[in-house]
């Protein structure tokens, strides 16, 4: 049994001594991407965004949103179409024999809608059209004491915000309704 654990320790002394004499490779640098612009949760009101940045090794290759974009001395920059609401815009850059690097950013194009007036319409068609818009519509009384004994729907007497006002979709609308405005 002595001579196996003997033949066994040589064997192991040979490997340890066979995978110390060989010089590894350099060890390359991950690359490095960094977004300078726009700034994370940025809100835009365009249609389209500049994605900004740098790379190094300036030899990396760069890919916004799966697209390959072009390089110049470390520095890159893409055009990007927006979605309304948030849009998430994924960078990466590669280079050969190096770690790849990933980055994320966040961007919010707001929409705003301009409403429409429906002064002197009915409340119920003035509420579609508004809620159509994606906005939040309530409905206050303005009628006098006897406006309920007066014939006719009630018809808008005037809104809040004004018409024509810019807003963003969720906003809340107030309908001001009577039969005698």
């Amino acid at each position: 049994m002595r001579p196996m654990l003997l033949a066994a320790a040589g064997a192991l002394t040979l490997l340890v001594a066979a995978c110390g004499d060989e010089p590894r490779p350099p060890r390359e640098e991950p690359v490095v991407l960094e977004l300078s612009s726009p700034a994370d949760a940025a809100v835009v009101r365009a249609d389209r965004v500049e994605i900004a940045g740098t790379v190094k090794p300036a030899r990396a290759s760069v890919q916004v949103r799966g697209d390959d974009v072009a390089v110049e001395d470390g520095r890159f920059t893409a055009e990007v179409a927006l979605e309304p609401g948030a849009n998430l815009i994924d960078v990466a850059a590669s280079a050969g024999g190096r770690r790849a690097d990933f980055a994320a950013m966040r961007v919010v194009r707001e929409v705003r809608v301009p409403l429409p007036d429906v002064v002197g319409g009915d409340e119920d068609t003035g509420r579609e059209q508004l809620e159509g818009l994606g906005l939040n519509v309530t409905s206050e009384d303005a009628g006098g004491f006897f406006d309920p004994l007066l014939p006719g729907d009630p018809q808008v007497c005037a809104m809040r915000p004004e018409p024509g006002t810019q807003v963003l979709p969720g906003s809340d609308v107030t309908l001001q309704v009577a039969r005698d405005c």
